[in-house]
This record gives structure tokens, C-alpha cells and sequence, in this order.
């Protein structure tokens, strides 16, 4: 079977993004009926062409994380009057944030400042619980003269934590994520090919790796200091966390990190 053109949305921006750092055309190749071919070559300038596969790693129930990545954690309610603090499973549906706009209206209605204090009087409420969701209310400041502005905000059990040494521990972490059969099978594609350069992109999910490097990879600027290591052939990992501010990590064949933000002016680390 032939694959669908054009790509998918995440592998038109794995594209982009490669195609902007390394100054060439990422043009797609698993089509036209081609099996078990790696999803992209890349064709520099200079007649050169390198061969490029695509993949993520993390768990792959985290919509919730994605649409709040990309649409912020703040969520105006009509009729609420206070501020929450809303928590959600990894599992949670976009559909269901539906759901924390009925009940949490409901709870001030009830008089509760905790979502759980709400249980059994109101079908919504009940089926946000049923879910695994919490809420509950944020007193103001004591010093403060305003009254807040009511207002929820969301967010995903388990996606924080402490920093503690950032980004340091990413060559231990990419190379159990290397050695993973999923992945393994992606780097055999791409080695098939016989072509020199081999690169594989991954999309990077929260879980994917500690809160730490997860962290560095999207918000930090250090890089780590030990080396990368890849697996024979490998010639880069790109590893893209969705986040525009961190830009994006490299791991090159030589041990070396690089940190490219290929959206906007600024200069690679």
C-alpha cells in the first residue's frame, strides 16, 4: 500500500525545521508505493542527499498536553466568580475541559472551594471526578486590595518537579530512548539506505524523558556537558519539544550538542 501524500502535519514540520537549520530540501520519500523507506531526503545545495526519518517517543496519550502547550493553561469560565486550580490525568480528553467549565460554576453555586466537597450533586461534577480531575479554589493574597480576576487554570498531573542538575542526565536518557524497538526500527530504515548521512527526527513528548531534561530541552539554554553518544551510522538526533522558546536540541555523531532555533533570528549554541 501506498502511503498518503501529502505528509503529516508533524512530519511537514519535522521538515521545515530541518530544512531551515541545515540550509536544504527535505523532500518526502516514503510515497509512490516505496516500502519501508525512510520518510524524507534531504538535498543539499551542493548535491548532496541525506536521508531523514521521523518518529516521537513519549507516551502517546498526552492530547491533553499538547492542546495545552498550544493553547495556554488559563481558561476564561462565564458566571465564575473565584480562581482555580484545576489538576488532570494524562488520559484527559481536550473534549472533556467542557465538563470544568459546567462544574466548577456549579461548585460556587454549592458554596465548595474544593471540587471533591461537590460529589454527588451535579452530573457534571460527578463525571469530571470520575475522571480522575481535581479543582480547587486559590485564596487571594493577603495584601491584596483587588479582588482577583476569576479565572481556572489547568494542568496535567506529574509535569513538573524539581530541576535539580537540568539537562545533564540527556545522554544517559536518548540512549534508552535509542535502544527502544520502536525507535531501533527506525534506524535500521534509515540505515538500509546506505547513504552516509542519516538523520532521525523525534518529536518529544513530557514523558518521553525526566522533568529535569524535559525541561532544559524546551525552556533551558545549557547544553549537556557530557557527550552524546549514538548508535553506529547515526549521524544526528534532533529532538523537537513542540516548544518555540528552548528551539531545538541536536546530538551529533561526535559527541557534540547543538541548540538551534530555526523560527526566529538568534544564533544556534
Amino acid at each position: 500500500m501506498s502511503r498518503r501524500n501529502p505528509p503529516r502535519p508533524e512530519e511537514q514540520l519535522a521538515f521545515e525545521v530541518v530544512g531551515r537549520v541545515l540550509r536544504a530540501r527535505a523532500e518526502i520519500y516514503d510515497t509512490g508505493g516505496r516500502q519501508a523507506a525512510v520518510d524524507a531526503m534531504v538535498h543539499y545545495s551542493d548535491g548532496r542527499t541525506a536521508a531523514l526519518e521521523v518518529s516521537s517517543i513519549g507516551s502517546d496519550d498526552e492530547a491533553i498536553l499538547g492542546y495545552l502547550n498550544a493553547r495556554g493553561h488559563r481558561r476564561d469560565i462565564p458566571g465564575l466568580t473565584r480562581v482555580w486550580y484545576v489538576q488532570v490525568p494524562k488520559n484527559f480528553h481536550p473534549a472533556d475541559l467542557r465538563l470544568i467549565d459546567r462544574a466548577l460554576p456549579r461548585c460556587e453555586q454549592l458554596g465548595v472551594d474544593d471540587l471533591d466537597h461537590a460529589a454527588c450533586q451535579d452530573p457534571s461534577i460527578d463525571e469530571l471526578l470520575e475522571k480522575g480531575a481535581r479543582a480547587f479554589t486559590i485564596p487571594p493574597k493577603q495584601e491584596s486590595t483587588q479582588t482577583p480576576e476569576p479565572r481556572a487554570y489547568v494542568y496535567v498531573y506529574g509535569v513538573g518537579g524539581f530541576l535539580e542538575e537540568g539537562i545533564e542526565s540527556l545522554p544517559d536518557e536518548l540512549s534508552a530512548a535509542l535502544a527502544s524497538q520502536k525507535i531501533r526500527s527506525k534506524i535500521d530504515k534509515l540505515a538500509a539506505t546506505g547513504l552516509e548521512e542519516q538523520h532521525l527526527l523525534l518529536h518529544v513528548r513530557p514523558s518521553a524523558f525526566s522533568f529535569p531534561v524535559y525541561d532544559g530541552l524546551s525552556f533551558g539554554v545549557r547544553l549537556p556537558n557530557r557527550p552524546a553518544c549514538l548508535p553506529g551510522g547515526l549521524s544526528q538526533v534532533w529532538l523537537l519539544s513542540g516548544w518555540a522558546v528552548g528551539g531545538m536540541v541536536r546530538a551529533l555523531a561526535d559527541g557534540t550538542w547543538r541548540r538551534d532555533h530555526p523560527f526566529d533570528t538568534r544564533s544556534s549554541s
